[in-house]
């Protein structure tokens, strides 16, 4: 299992908070494709799922209609893909890291504004930021491997976290939009996993993430 420190760092790079997201853009978008085709070539042959995966092709396509390709959509996934870390966040101890931060993300937030609502919009709209400076690239792939793609990550999402996929779903199919944000909020879900198994060990995973590594 990474440490707390490798958990945290693997989210501020999520976001771009190190400042190397530009070359971590360009590396996604060369392993984006051969990715999206092994989608396609296993929609190809998973017969036991063909009529679900039509149904879910059908959900993508009233999305896409839809025009939801936008800021707005991407910031909803994102903040509820989220929402279950920000809720584990104690504000009293991360107060105590932010008194001896300065210059950081989260040092550029008043102190008398630091409640966990705050905090949940202020990594969220990095995440966002994070997207749209690269994460695009990837739309930009065939539509039918990437709608392969799409089915495949939203069912892997229900297998393993039922209550975020049932929540996108019910924002409107929002879950067949997870695999474009997967990269940004996965570390997050990981940080979640380790407070399920050991609830200090969070915090110091939370404790690296707004007082730096």
């Amino acid at each position: 299992m990474d440490s707390a420190k490798e958990i945290a760092r693997g989210m501020l790079e999520a976001i771009n908070i190190d400042g190397s997201g530009f070359w971590g853009a360009i590396g996604k978008g060369f392993i984006s494709f051969p990715v999206s085709l092994a989608y396609l070539g296993y929609d190809f042959i998973d017969a036991e799922h063909r009529r679900d995966n039509l149904d879910d092709k059908f959900r993508l396509a009233r999305l896409v209609k839809k025009g939801v390709f936008n800021h707005q959509v991407i910031e909803q996934v994102i903040k509820t893909s989220l929402e279950d870390f920000v809720s584990r966040i104690h504000v009293e101890k991360i107060s105590s890291i932010v008194k001896n931060v300065s210059g950081s993300f989260m040092g550029k937030m008043a102190f008398t504004e630091l409640t966990g609502v705050k905090l949940g919009e202020a990594i969220a709209s990095r995440g966002v930021s994070a997207f749209f400076a690269g994460s695009l690239a990837g739309l930009l792939l065939s539509v039918g491997a990437e709608t392969s793609r799409a089915i495949y990550t939203s069912r892997d999402l229900e297998d393993r976290n039922p209550v975020l996929h049932n929540k996108l779903q019910r924002l409107g199919d929002l879950d067949l939009l997870y695999f474009i944000v997967e990269d940004i909020v996965k570390p997050f879900e990981i940080a979640c996993e380790v407070g399920d198994r050991n609830p200090a060990e969070f915090d110091k995973v939370c404790e690296y993430f707004f007082g730096g590594l």
